[in-house]
């Protein structure tokens, strides 16, 4: 278990040390990034295309923490399994005593939410440690909570090939990555909100010029008819 977070985070870290240190797993903090690494580039022109404005720096950390952590789980663990959890979430403690079966619970799922922003168009498939798996049909947004194989990271890492997008609107790219977005249900986390200025920076942002916008309707466009066959496909 990895918890990503900014080293100057004390508060966030003790509060999040004394949840987990309850639930017998092993765990650590994983050092939060600030900007994605040369071998990933972001393209601003690129972002205003896919999501109609730059990223901002949180965004941009964000992306490359979780970048990171993927590469490190496969370069540097053995385990099969990464759970993979951010710094400002209330966990439910029996949900993580049980997770020591989490690996035999997954049974070929390689990645798994234990949290979701938006639950859009959720069906249920089967239980998972006394809750059930839920599969979602549009994008669940959020990165606070997951589960994730060693194929799963590997997958993850090998259809990014920059940064254009923030990284929860990736790892939600299903028909992309082949990764189906399912989830815990009921969710055992809950995220803390602290507070952000990223909406305040998003609104801060210079707006896009008429071409752009054009290009930008064309491209989300193209991505939600892709999204909408993917998701007729797999309920086929």
């Amino acid at each position: 278990m990895r918890v990503i977070s900014l080293t100057e985070s004390v508060d966030r870290r003790a509060r999040m040390a004394e949840q987990l240190e309850a639930s017998g797993l092993t765990w650590g903090f994983f050092d939060a990034w600030r900007n994605p690494p040369a071998g990933l580039p972001y393209h601003p022109g690129r972002a205003r295309i896919a999501r109609g404005r730059v990223l901002t720096p949180g965004e941009l950390g964000c992306f490359a923490s979780h970048w990171a952590l993927w590469g490190d789980f496969l370069a540097n663990h053995d385990e099969d399994l990464l759970l993979a959890l951010e710094d400002d979430l209330l966990l439910d403690p029996v949900f993580f005593r049980q997770l020591e079966g989490a690996a035999l619970a997954m049974a070929g799922i390689d990645y798994l939410r234990l949290y979701a922003k938006v639950p859009a168009g959720i069906r249920k498939e089967g239980p998972f440690l006394q809750r059930h798996v839920a599969r979602f049909a549009g994008k669940a947004y959020g990165t606070q909570a997951y589960l994730l194989t060693r194929r799963g990271a590997a997958r993850f890492r090998g259809s990014i090939r920059r940064v254009e997008r923030p990284i929860d609107d990736e790892m939600d790219r299903f028909w992309a990555h082949g990764l189906p977005i399912r989830a815990v249900f009921p969710f055992p986390v809950m995220e803390v909100q602290y507070g952000s200025t990223i909406e305040d920076a998003r609104r801060a942002l210079e707006p896009l010029s008429p071409v752009e916008h054009a290009r930008s309707f064309l491209s989300r466009g193209l991505e939600k008819a892709r999204r909408l066959s993917a998701a007729t496909f797999a309920r086929g």
